[in-house]
């Protein structure tokens, strides 16, 4: 609120100039220490002095409490007001027997010049004291309204101020930051970060300045998933979309109605479990986000995979025909829509040989020593069967007893890379190692070391690791099985030169070469200011709408991975088009 004071007679003053006055009267030949009788003027023949120390107080948005001194109690000259007029051009006048006078209808762009005089018995009325009312900045506009609220756009409505006069403009600030200038009452916010809150402010704008801001808060939706995919390999579905950036939520949907949970990075599920039967296989995907009590929107995706059955699992292999150096294999055979094209066999972890045949005539140079052999059937489209049962034989000796499975743990290292970690249980025999199979190819076989790092790992396959412990005779035990599924973790590169490549009077582009990054690169954040501004896929992005201002850009390329770069900063300077004109 603003407080002006006017300016106005005081009783004292006109009491001092009466006095001098009533002395300019006496004879120069009088003697001043004579008595003279000479007409003295009664209260009533007096002017009643003008008011005093007139101020107001202005209450917005159209009103202002006027008041001012009364001395006439304290002044043996003046008679006693009865009342007082207060009147301007512009205001209604008014008679008010005391202070203070409430004035209405004032407008904020216009400057009145009040007037108030005192009155007292027998039309004794003062000299007008004057006030003046200055212009003064607006009121502030309504509460702003948000609609049409998105995970990354909102619209932002508001009642005008109630200011008659000309507004120049509405300034719009978005946590602090100016966003916008209009002369309309309402804007469109854009490319707002998601599942983020923001305070809007409102001001109003005209020659004297701008008004209280007003103001309200709102959050953006969370976003749903964005650009659905999916993969198989081998009977092996995954299902996958855009990250979010610096945001985990977890997944729920349906596949074909069947619910399902997920992580922030996708859905591995089984084919056959989720499609059985023959080629079409159709998906309906229904995908939405959950982030605390937020709930997305829902993402349909709908596709069709072809033939992608692996064949059947092909029977346990049966031993014969043991020798020291050599065994005979056989087992039942696989069946697939397409017809088996062949015949993994693998012995200790190590696919020996691919055959068309059912059976198979093993070599191997060690004798006395147990092996393990399984099957896994192959179709022409390169579809996995899972492995067959085991089987494990000696090629002389005896068998030796069952060794207990290990116990173990994986641990991500890098985006290719885990560590592998076990402990060796006792009992059924004194185990001396293990053996390491990943999607049922033989990886590594230790004795010495109780941890393995797998290496050339791909991000986003699931992996079925099988852990065997074996014994001094080369016994095995039944295999610990993990289900991995690797995703990468190394941030990409920041992205390099970032530059101004042109501007204008309200936009500027900007450019910059590329991130490295091993799981390629999904996007490019952009920062204004520190705040979310927008994302795009290629090197170069133009912003528009911009206000003379400077601004600090920042750039971070994110990777499929959700995994963020550190920012490229650069410092942009948008020259005001009016100032340059008046320079």
């Amino acid at each position: 609120m603003r407080v002006d004071s006017g300016a106005g007679g005081r009783c004292q003053f006109y009491c001092v100039e009466l006095t001098c006055a009533r002395r300019d009267t006496l004879n120069t030949y009088d003697d001043p220490a004579s008595v003279i009788e000479s007409p003295t003027k009664s209260v009533a023949e007096v002017q009643i002095c003008s008011p005093g120390h007139l101020r107001a107080q202005r209450n917005p948005p159209n009103t202002a409490l006027l008041t001012w001194d009364e001395p006439y109690a304290t002044c043996h000259l003046c008679p006693n007001a009865i009342g007082y007029e207060v009147y301007g051009e512009g205001i209604t006048t008014q008679h008010v027997a005391r202070p203070p006078c409430e004035i209405t209808g004032l407008q904020t762009h216009i400057e009145y010049l009040i007037y108030v005089t005192a009155k007292a018995s027998g039309n004794n009325v003062s000299t007008p004291s004057p006030y003046r009312f200055f212009k003064t900045k607006p009121n502030s506009p309504g509460t702003p309204q948000i609609s049409n609220i998105t995970s990354s756009s909102a619209t932002l409505t508001w009642t005008p101020s109630t200011d008659s006069g000309e507004i120049k403009r509405y300034r719009v600030y978005l946590n602090g930051f100016l966003v916008g200038l209009t002369k309309e009452t309402s804007l469109n916010l854009n490319h707002l970060k998601s599942t983020f809150g923001f305070l809007v402010q409102v001001c109003a704008v005209n020659e004297q300045g701008a008004s209280d801001p007003a103001w309200a808060t709102f959050w953006t939706l969370l976003a749903p998933p964005k650009n659905l995919r999916l993969r198989h390999n081998s009977g092996t579905c995954r299902l996958t979309w855009h990250p979010l950036f610096l945001v985990a939520p977890t997944y729920e949907g349906t596949i074909n109605g069947r619910p399902f949970t997920a992580g922030p990075l996708g859905f591995n599920f089984n084919l056959a479990e989720f499609s059985p039967g023959p080629v079409p296989h159709q998906f309906h995907f229904t995908v939405f986000a959950k982030l605390g009590e937020q709930v997305s929107e829902t993402t349909t995706f709908t596709t069709t995979l072809d033939d992608l059955i692996p064949p059947t699992q092909p029977g346990k292999p049966v031993v014969s025909q043991i020798t020291h150096d050599s065994a005979q294999l056989s087992w039942a055979p696989a069946s697939d829509n397409t017809g088996v094209t062949g015949y993994r066999v693998v012995v200790n972890g190590f696919r020996v040989t691919t055959t068309a045949d059912t059976h198979y005539l093993y070599k191997t140079s060690s004798s006395d020593n147990y092996k393990c052999v399984y099957i896994r059937a192959e179709d022409k489209d390169g579809n996995l069967s899972i492995p067959s049962e085991r089987t494990v034989f000696r090629t002389t000796g005896r068998v030796s007893e069952s060794l207990p499975s290990p116990e173990a743990t994986i641990t991500p290292l890098t985006s290719t890379t885990a560590r592998l970690d076990w402990s060796l249980a006792e009992g059924g025999g004194l185990p001396v190692g293990v053996m390491i199979m990943i999607d049922g190819s033989h990886y590594e076989t230790t004795m010495i070391s109780n941890s393995a790092v797998m290496r050339n790992l791909l991000p986003g396959m699931e992996y079925v690791i099988e852990l065997f412990a074996f014994g001094p005779l080369g016994s095995m035990s039944e295999p610990t099985v993990i289900h991995h599924e690797q995703n990468y973790i190394t941030p990409p590169g920041s992205p390099e030169n970032l530059r101004k490549v042109e501007s204008s009077f309200d936009s500027v582009t900007l450019g910059w070469g590329m991130s490295d990054d091993e799981a390629g690169i999904l996007e490019y954040v952009i920062y204004s200011n520190h705040e979310y501004f927008d994302s795009t896929p290629l090197a170069t992005y133009t912003a528009v709408n911009l206000l003379p201002g400077t601004y600090a850009f920042e750039v971070c390329a994110m990777d499929v991975s959700g995994n963020v770069s550190e920012p490229a900063t650069v410092s942009v300077v948008i020259d005001d088009p009016a100032a340059s004109a008046l320079s």
